[in-house]
């Protein structure tokens, strides 16, 4: 519910800069351990939500404070109407956020401010108000595990290449091992999220909600097995892949199980939110609210991609055979002291061009990320 200046009865709101509730009527402010909870005595396993519903597109805004009214991310149909109260389960922990909205918006611009590709009305939705804060729900595991893989690698024996079989098994016990408690949101993009460091984590109160949303988990215990043992496979596959000593290693078998020890912790990460649509598609950009880490791409024109793409490519082939020709016409007085740059600047056209296509992969990748229904559906009904 909501919390109140003891000042002016004004409502608190936590401030990421300050590390305190701040009262936007009389500028006083407050830690949120300092703060009295006056449904203490009350507290178990669960705390109070608000769950607000919008009159346009029917999306559900959960949050911690009992605003009558704001408005929604998804269609900014301002009509959002007080719907219900809800119990969620109590985490154990929080990770405040750190990073301001302003901040998180100039961490977006930093980033794309001197694309060319980008279209200057996209750059322009990039503003604080369009950003929304959400806490992330995530599970931290520790797990006893176990793996044994069966790998080939192509080994060079003189002129000729020889295929090698090799076996590798092994115990890890794997510590903190965060798990994204949420399965809306896309594991990709949560993983490229972090790292969290949960050194700077706080027991948990609600009191850090104020201004902010929170989603909350809705994974099975069998869920978060699954995650945690594809989490530990892929870190365990990184390094047996690099314990051996051969080219092209591949694995052609892997038999593996997890044993999550105690009981995993529960706790909010914050995250920023940055949810538009261009061109009849949804993309999303989320920003670490801790560190300020981007993860996702902005739309970019293709024509503009395409004809940069072509451009370079005509240059290098122009180039290229301009070289060829004059290395076999010496006839002309073209001395090698010209040949030997103009190879050089080749080279150098070349790697660019490579550099350019695998960035155009990249982008496309991320794309695909930014452009997830399931992530701009997720910011639809819990907002921040």
């Amino acid at each position: 519910m909501a919390v109140l200046c003891r000042n002016c009865a004004g409502r608190l709101v936590f401030n990421p800069a300050s590390q305190k509730l701040e009262c936007a009527t009389c500028g006083s402010s407050f830690r949120p351990e300092d703060v009295e909870d006056e449904n203490a005595e009350r507290h178990t396993k669960y705390y109070d939500t608000r769950v607000y519903t919008c009159s346009h597109c029917g999306a559900e805004v959960v949050t911690s404070d009992t605003e009558s009214s704001t408005f929604c991310v998804y269609c900014g149909n301002p009509a959002i109407v007080f719907n219900r109260v809800a119990k969620e389960y109590r985490p154990d922990g929080i990770l405040p956020f750190q990073v301001t909205k302003e901040e998180a918006v100039n961490y977006i611009k930093l980033r794309f401010r001197k694309n060319p590709i980008v279209p200057k009305e996209v750059k322009d939705k990039c503003v604080p108000g369009n950003l929304r804060g959400i806490y992330i729900p995530y599970w931290i595991v520790n797990a006893d595990y176990t793996e044994a893989d069966y790998l080939k690698g192509e080994v060079k024996q003189g002129k000729s290449t020889e295929t090698r079989y090799y076996s590798r098994a092994g115990n890890v016990k794997f510590k903190n091992i965060p798990i994204d408690g949420s399965n809306i949101l896309n594991d990709d993009i949560s993983r490229k999220l972090e790292p969290f460091y949960l050194e700077d984590s706080k027991e948990f109160d609600e009191d850090y909600l104020n201004g902010f949303y929170s989603n909350v988990s809705d994974l099975e215990f069998h869920d978060l097995r699954s995650s945690a043992a594809y989490r530990c496979h892929v870190m365990f596959e990184e390094e047996v892949v690099k314990s051996v000593k051969a080219r092209n290693v591949k694995i052609l078998d892997s038999v593996y199980h997890i044993d999550v020890q105690d009981d995993p912790i529960y706790l909010m990460m914050p995250v920023w939110f940055f949810t538009f649509r261009f061109e009849d598609k949804p993309y999303t950009m989320l920003v670490n609210g801790q560190t300020g880490k981007v993860v996702g791409t902005m739309p970019w024109q293709k024509k503009k991609v395409y004809t940069i793409a072509i451009s370079s490519f005509l240059i290098t082939l122009a180039l290229s055979a301009f070289l060829f020709w004059a290395s076999y016409n010496k006839f002309l007085g073209i001395s090698s002291f010209y040949i030997q740059p103009l190879a050089g600047l080749v080279a150098m056209e070349s790697a660019f061009f490579a550099r350019g296509f695998f960035g155009i992969r990249r982008i496309l990748k991320n794309l695909k990320l930014s452009q997830s229904e399931e992530i701009f559906k997720f910011v639809k009904k819990r907002q921040g």
